[in-house]
């Protein structure tokens, strides 16, 4: 004779089926709060999409969205023109409330940090949409600006590498450059070609981006040893230190020796008015086989393919690639902040999250990366599989080195200050090339007076903040 159920245990029963179907009712609550409804290709939308021009967008992007969502109307809302502050990007923001946002650096953080970009873990998750072949430090990169969410993805970032002439090296029996070379080594084989010669046909040892001075160089050559201009509460100039004297006494000898070549002038608009590049490739002494070392980025090869053709040459030189040089006591680390200039988000307050989300994953998914991996890649894909090859241009220094990411807002040398420390770091580092002041008299009236202009600087950013 079965036994009969006592009140207790079925009280127990009925507990743990009332348990379950909470955990039960919470999940699904959870799955509908989280999750973006099913898209539906064959409904009908209009997106606005806030992107730098109308036509760049068409000629990125526009034909292949329209083949792959054929029922969604796009609106590109173009930056204005001129140089737009985070403030005027906010202005066409709330005015224009894209559904899309096309955003960089500091905004993309700010815009995280206020909750006004959608989340995209979940519906990652969600979709199970694969981000395993995009560059971890890509991904880390977005995830330490969003304080360890993902608020936007990027199909392609901005590195570097030494670009070098082969045959220069060769010709002038000096040793070819390696990859996680230091600085010092880098300026060193850069001292070991002829500098004799007019400025038609001489050879430099050296040469950094077309618009890089000789302020640049040193700020860049001290950031790569762990060094900062500015400390870190950021108020405190700190171009004084013994770490920042041995950066500024190896690229003054370098510098001084003739086999570096910089761009002039002191001022942005003084450094574009000199840069003889931009009149074309034919000026480009790298590409003319003048200079054996380029530090430049990923794009930089579409320009040396471009002059070949131009200048019509079948001899073109052996080109070689190497990682930038490296702080020694981390090799296999740049201190370079990684740079993206094309974060894709999308607008909290959209009505339409799930059609911008299908988009957004789109631009940054597999099939548009192999497509653009037909033609040449202006910057460093993320997804590395994707980049285009060809038989002298060595990609892997472009992925080798791993970053330490940072928030671009922690940058405590702010370009308005980079624009005033660049005429007096230029002027005091002429009179030491032409003999007129020791580089520790140089040091010294850069701190003194570079202070002052720091100090001008925080007071007009104080009172700025408080209006």
């Amino acid at each position: 004779m079965p036994k009969q159920q006592t009140p207790v245990r079925l009280t127990s029963i009925l507990l743990v089926f009332a348990v379950l179907s909470l955990v039960f009712l919470s999940a699904c609550q959870k799955k509908e709060k989280d999750d973006l409804e099913d898209f539906d290709p064959n409904e009908p939308v209009k997106l606005k999409i806030m992107f730098s021009t109308e036509g760049g967008f068409d000629q990125q992007y526009g034909n292949l969205l329209q083949r792959k969502f054929p029922n969604i109307e796009y609106e590109v809302l173009p930056f204005k023109q001129g140089r737009m502050t985070n403030e005027d990007f906010r202005e066409q923001i709330n005015t224009e409330q894209p559904d899309i946002l096309f955003t960089r650096d500091i905004l993309f953080e700010e815009l995280s940090a206020e909750g006004r970009l959608m989340e995209l873990d979940p519906v990652i998750q969600q979709d199970q949409f694969d981000i395993s072949s995009i560059s971890p430090a890509v991904i880390e990169q977005l995830r330490v600006s969003g304080n360890g969410k993902l608020y936007g993805l990027s199909p392609d970032f901005v590195s570097s590498a030494v670009y070098y002439n082969a045959d220069l090296f060769r010709k002038y029996g000096v040793e070819m450059p390696t990859d996680r070379m230091s600085w010092d080594e880098v300026l060193q084989l850069a001292q070991r070609f002829p500098t004799d010669g007019n400025e038609e046909e001489r050879i430099y040892g050296f040469k950094a981006s077309s618009t890089t001075t000789l302020y640049d160089m040193i700020i860049g050559v001290g950031k790569t040893m762990g060094l900062t201009p500015v400390s870190s509460d950021g108020l405190h100039l700190a171009l004084q230190s013994e770490g920042w004297r041995k950066v500024f006494e190896s690229v003054m000898q370098a510098y001084q020796s003739g086999s570096v070549l910089l761009a002039k002038g002191s001022t942005l608009e003084e450094i574009i008015r000199n840069d003889t590049e931009i009149f074309g490739n034919k000026n480009d002494k790298f590409i003319n086989g003048q200079v054996a070392m380029r530090i430049d980025t990923f794009s930089y090869y579409s320009k040396i393919l471009e002059g070949r053709r131009k200048l019509n040459t079948s001899d073109s030189f052996q080109l070689g690639i190497v990682t930038v040089p490296v702080n020694p006591a981390t090799p296999d680390t740049t201190d370079a902040a990684l740079f993206m200039a094309s974060i894709f988000s999308i607008n909290n307050h959209s009505a339409h999250k799930r059609a911008a989300w299908e988009v957004v994953k789109y631009i940054n998914g597999e099939e548009i990366a192999k497509i653009n991996s037909r033609t040449i890649n202006t910057s460093t894909p993320s997804r590395k599989e994707y980049a285009k090859m060809f038989d002298d241009f060595n990609i892997e220094p472009f992925y080798a080195l791993k970053t330490t990411p940072k928030r671009w807002s922690d940058n405590h040398s702010p370009a308005e200050l980079t624009d005033s420390l660049r005429p007096l770091v230029t002027r005091e580092l002429q009179l030491v090339a032409d003999g007129a002041k020791s580089l520790d008299e140089a040091i010294e009236t850069i701190q003194t007076e570079g202070q002052q202009l720091l100090d001008a600087y925080l007071v007009k950013s104080s009172s700025q903040g408080d209006e």
